[in-house]
């Protein structure tokens, strides 16, 4: 099994991380391991990410000072990763599980089982036999958005949005080496850094068979706003 190495973004998540079960994963699989990101908590995020230290030698967290956004968070969890690890696979992962991580060994089957894989983007797709349990206003928007990507980018995207993605340690070092011009919508700009050629040749979606919304989401109004200012931003830019 590829070794792995995720991202796990933090803001304010104490009253919704599962700290055992990350700690779970890490004794089930020990080819697997986790940099949380604490990006400006202002709750007691912070001591539940020191007891995960604590718990399990595959954790370890950073903590930034102010509060930079999910895609900074991100961003600066991936170039750790990227430069202090060895792992083969690199990526990030939601702190509310929303996505389970039972499903992680799917999505590394998958480079496994294609060498020219480069990239796998979690898919929420409902569909017989899974358990994929959406907000329908949620699910309205994000279906918008996937629209207005797959007519800009020409590539049959299903998800965009699922904060479940994996890629090979080089790929994930070229797409977050500089910061995002968007905060909410970072995902869909790594699809338009990764450009056309390799979104069709190198990356893959993964139906999860399991995912639900979790209460407490940071999404409202003025975030879905600032999320089509994003996509117009998105659109605009020439890096296919």
């Amino acid at each position: 099994m590829k070794t792995l190495a995720l991202v796990v973004p933090c803001k304010n998540e104490f009253m919704r991380l599962q700290v055992d079960e990350f700690v779970r994963a890490t004794e089930r699989w020990p080819w697997i391991s986790f940099c949380f990101v604490d990006d400006g908590s202002t709750d007691a995020t912070a001591d539940s990410l020191a007891w995960l230290a604590n718990a399990s030698p595959s954790i370890h967290s950073i903590f930034l000072p102010n509060n930079r956004g999910k895609a900074e968070a991100v961003r600066t969890g991936v170039m750790h990763l990227c430069n202090m690890t060895h792992a083969d696979l690199v990526g990030f992962w939601d702190a509310d599980l929303a996505t389970p991580l039972d499903e992680i060994p799917g999505f590394v089957r998958r480079f496994e089982e294609e060498p020219s894989i480069a990239a796998v983007l979690g898919s929420r797709w409902q569909r017989l036999g899974a358990r994929v349990c959406r907000n329908v206003g949620r699910g309205l928007a994000s279906a918008f958005v996937v629209k207005a990507i797959r007519r800009a980018l020409d590539v049959p995207v299903w998800d965009t949005q699922c904060g479940a993605k994996i890629f090979t340690r080089d790929l994930a070092a070229e797409l977050f080496a500089q910061p995002f011009h968007t905060r909410w919508l970072f995902d869909v700009e790594l699809l338009a850094r990764m450009g056309r050629r390799r979104l069709q040749t190198q990356v893959c979606e993964y139906p999860v068979s399991k995912w639900h919304d979790v209460p407490g989401s940071k999404i409202g109004l003025w975030t879905s706003i600032s999320m089509i200012r994003e996509l117009v931003t998105v659109l605009r830019m020439n890096t296919l």
